[in-house]
């Protein structure tokens, strides 16, 4: 009777280490949280449109897209400060606008467009870099979001990214794809630069792989 006795609260025992494991997975999976993607979708620099020949034009027109990819978690956005500025060399910047898209909330697994336009400053687009025939400009963009979960709103997380924007004649933003505004340093990598990098790579390897190979069998 007593080895029944212990064999019932090993069971309980078991079973309650069960439960609480599955509760706190369930409650975990529950309160995490993935950050919103955010992209440049549409972008366009008339004064760069060789076709209008209308150099004196500072009007950027944008569009920044924001995906909420949390299945079952709104997202309530304060307003999203995006700033603009203008390559003037591939390591230099200079600020030339900035636009205040006004606070929302978006819905689980739903994806939002926000247009805007912005008049160039600072001495429009004077001095600006070309590099392989590409005026590259730079978008950044700030914000705080809160996430709801069920009824509630976790505390709020300070959102921030931006990416470099390779804009040709016609003015427009290079390929059809938003480009994704991350965490990336304001900085042009040619051509020639990202090979050298990928051939130090590549070295460096192939020394780490033969300095292995004659300690290992020499």
């Amino acid at each position: 009777m007593e080895s029944e006795g212990g064999g019932s609260c090993c069971k309980c025992c078991f079973s309650f280490l069960i439960t609480l494991g599955l509760t706190s997975l369930f409650l975990w999976l529950s309160l995490r949280t993935n950050e919103p993607k955010c992209y440049v979708g549409f972008f366009y620099v008339p004064a760069l449109n060789q076709s209008l020949n209308t150099p004196s034009n500072s009007t950027i027109v944008f569009t920044v897209e924001f995906d909420n990819g949390n299945k079952d978690k709104g997202i309530r956005y304060d307003d999203v400060n995006v700033t603009f500025g203008v390559f003037l060399d591939p390591n230099r910047t200079r600020p030339i606008a900035n636009h205040t898209i006004d606070g929302f909330y978006q819905g689980h697994q739903k994806n939002a467009k926000k247009q805007g336009s912005v008049e160039v400053h600072g001495g429009g687009l004077n001095g600006t870099a070309k590099v392989n025939g590409q005026t590259y400009f730079r978008v950044n963009f700030t914000t705080s979001v809160k996430y709801k979960i069920l009824l509630w709103y976790t505390r709020r997380h300070s959102l921030w990214g931006g990416a470099n924007v390779p804009v040709d004649n016609s003015g427009k933003k290079i390929g059809k794809k938003g480009i994704r505004l991350g965490h990336t340093i304001p900085v042009i990598v040619s051509d020639a630069s990202r090979l050298a990098g990928c051939y130090c790579t590549l070295l460096i390897l192939g020394l780490f792989v033969n300095f292995l190979f004659l300690d290992l069998f020499l």
